[in-house]
Formats: structure tokens, C-alpha cells, sequence
């Protein structure tokens, strides 16, 4: 029965750690590819002339440039374009109180005759913005109707932009599973992950067990610098930075805002690529681990060559080996797509499990 859990931690970890490598994969395309500021102009999109996100894929495709005034607009406006890092990159994030200006000084300015109050403007503005196709004006028409005054409309409006940008996180997640799903793929292409031949050596080979589960061990007792690798990301470990150029660039004017524009802009792209050298070297660092407990990884030769499914078992013939090792191969990518956070809580039982028994050789 020992053995058997032992297989199961082994197996466990090793799904957890290829997990890891899937996301930080994915945080570095996200990163270079920006599907997050796409993510947001889609939405923003969405929310103001209604152009619907339509496929997981559409991250991957050039944003749409007919239909979309308001949003146009919107991305005009200096509240947000204080926000882009330069006129070819669109913010991956906006903060509620930008978006609230932003969104009231839009549907003030179509008010047929400005009266200089900002409140009154709004209302009579909505007359006019009324014609989006996005869904902007009615929750605006709502949240203007139970305000009082302007500063409980920009309260409102901004509690209101963060719930919704809760549903964005929702639709971001959905539209990166398909991305996903291909690196775990080729994550168990590339390092060889075939469930069925894995399980079958470590259930064999005791010394690369006990490593493996010792290797477990390790992580649950002293996780975080593991876990840190997928609950980390780019925009959480520079935010403040970005906050800080975002404060120089309001305060400033003229050529002295345009220097400080073209500082940020280096300095995110320096940190872009330390964002990436990092990943690159947490990927190392994460298989070497598993290769220090004589976990064979990769391919020692061309799979198309050296013909792999016929050392599988003899005699049995050359087609059930090959559909056993493609088989064990799409599981450990189905595996591996289920995400780090599941390997960990699972790992984390297993192993307590383990604890709770009695040691091999022990006696009551």
C-alpha cells in the first residue's frame, strides 16, 4: 500500500511542477503577446459599443478598428492615455478612479448646453450617449438616478468598474485555457511526460521513489519558494513601479512629461525582459530539481528515428505500444493543463496521508 501512495505523491509532483512551467510559459507569451491590455480594450469595447468577445482565440487577432468610437474615444481621453506607455501600447490596466473621470467628462461633453456643473452635465449628457450600443449608458442612467451629487456618482461608478473588471479577470482566465491546453501539450511532448511509462518506473525503482517523495516532502514543508512562481506575474511585482511613473507623468508638463514618458517606457521594457530571463531560469531550475532524482526527462534519442514504442514491452506488437505511449503522453498534457493550485492541495493530502502511517520497518 506504501508503494502504491509513494507512486501517487511521485506522480503528483510531477504534474505540480510541469503545472508551474505551463503558467510561467504562459505568463511570458501574455507578457511579449499583451493579451492582458487586449483583454482590456475588448472589454472596454464590450461595455461601450458593444462589440461582443467572440472566441478564445480572439487574443491572438488584431483588434477591431471599425465600430468602436466610444472606446475610441475613451482611449483618447488623458485620464487614460496617461496610462499607455507610449501611443502603440494600450494599458493593461485601469484604475477605477481614471475610468470613473474619464467615463463622466465623456457624457458631460455631449450635453447640449454645458451649465459648468459637472453633475448636471452628466444627465443631460446621457440624452445623447444614449445612442451606444454598449451597456455603459443604462448602468450610467441607474447609478446617476441614485446619486445625489458627483462625488457619490464617481464613488459609484468606480465600485461598479471594479466588480466588473472581476468579470474581465473571469474572461481573461477562459480565453488563455485554449493557450494553455497547447503549452501542456507541448510541455509533455518536449519532456517526454507519458503517464503510463512514468508510472510504471517509479512504482519499480525505489531509490528514484524515495527521492521523489522526499522532493515532495521538501516542497510542502517549505512551499512558498515554489508557489511563487504561479501566483506571481508581471504586472503584480511592477505595479508600484508603474503607479510611480503614472504620478511624475500627471504632474509634469511639456518636454519634461514627454522624458519622463520615454523613461518608463525603458525601464518597463528592461524589467519586461528581466520578467522573462527570470522565467527562463526558474524553468531551468525547476527540472533540474526533478533530474537530480534520476527522473529520466526528454528524449535521449529522435523519437521518429529511434523508434521509442517498441521498448515498451516486446512482445506485444508495435501499434499497441505506440497507442499506449501516445495515450501516456495526453494524459500527462491533460494533467499538466489542470493548473498548479489542484497539483499542490492534492500533493499536500497525499502526503500528509503519507505522515499519518506508520514508517516502513516501524513496529506499534
Amino acid at each position: 500500500m506504501n508503494t502504491y501512495l509513494e507512486t501517487g505523491i511521485s506522480l503528483v509532483l510531477i504534474f505540480f511542477i510541469f503545472s508551474i512551467i505551463t503558467y510561467v510559459v504562459q505568463e511570458m507569451i501574455a507578457v511579449n503577446l499583451k493579451y492582458r491590455s487586449k483583454m482590456m480594450w475588448k472589454a472596454m469595447s464590450q461595455l461601450m459599443d458593444g462589440i461582443v468577445i467572440k472566441g478564445r482565440m480572439s487574443l491572438m487577432a488584431a483588434l477591431p478598428e471599425a465600430g468602436a468610437a466610444n472606446t475610441t474615444d475613451f482611449y483618447k481621453h488623458p485620464q487614460i492615455k496617461s496610462l499607455q506607455r507610449n501611443l502603440s501600447k494600450l494599458p493593461h490596466y485601469i484604475p477605477a478612479a481614471n475610468f470613473a473621470l474619464a467615463v463622466m467628462d465623456m457624457v458631460a461633453k455631449k450635453a447640449p448646453g454645458s451649465k459648468g456643473i459637472l453633475f448636471d452635465d452628466v444627465k443631460a449628457g446621457l440624452s445623447a450617449f444614449v445612442g451606444s450600443k454598449g451597456t455603459l449608458c443604462e448602468v450610467l442612467k441607474n447609478l446617476v438616478d441614485t446619486s445625489t451629487n458627483i462625488e457619490e456618482l464617481q464613488k459609484k461608478i468606480e465600485a461598479w468598474f471594479n466588480d466588473y473588471m472581476q468579470r474581465v479577470t473571469g474572461w481573461y482566465q477562459s480565453h488563455t485555457v485554449a493557450s494553455v491546453r497547447i503549452i501542456a501539450v507541448l510541455v509533455a511532448l518536449i519532456f517526454n511526460i507519458n503517464v503510463i511509462k512514468l508510472a510504471r518506473m517509479i512504482y519499480t525503482d525505489g531509490k528514484m521513489r524515495s527521492s521523489l517523495v522526499s522532493m515532495s516532502e521538501s516542497v510542502i514543508n517549505d512551499s512558498k519558494p515554489i508557489t511563487q512562481y504561479y501566483t506571481s506575474s508581471f504586472e503584480k511585482e511592477n505595479a508600484a513601479k508603474d503607479f510611480a511613473f503614472k504620478a511624475r507623468i500627471d504632474s509634469a508638463t511639456g518636454e519634461a512629461k514627454k522624458a519622463i514618458e520615454q523613461e518608463r517606457d525603458s525601464v518597463m521594457a528592461a524589467l519586461a525582459k528581466q520578467y522573462t530571463d527570470k522565467n527562463i531560469a526558474a524553468i531551468k531550475s525547476l527540472t533540474s530539481s526533478l533530474d537530480s532524482t534520476g527522473l529520466p526527462l526528454g528524449w535521449k534519442a529522435n523519437p521518429f528515428t529511434c523508434k521509442f514504442w517498441k521498448a515498451e514491452d516486446p512482445s506485444s506488437g508495435w501499434y499497441i505500444n505506440l497507442l499506449l505511449a501516445l495515450i501516456g503522453l495526453l494524459m500527462g498534457a491533460g494533467c499538466i493543463s489542470m493548473g498548479a493550485p489542484f497539483w499542490f492541495d492534492l500533493l499536500s493530502k497525499l502526503v500528509n496521508v503519507r505522515r499519518s502511517g506508520l514508517k516502513p520497518g516501524n513496529k506499534k
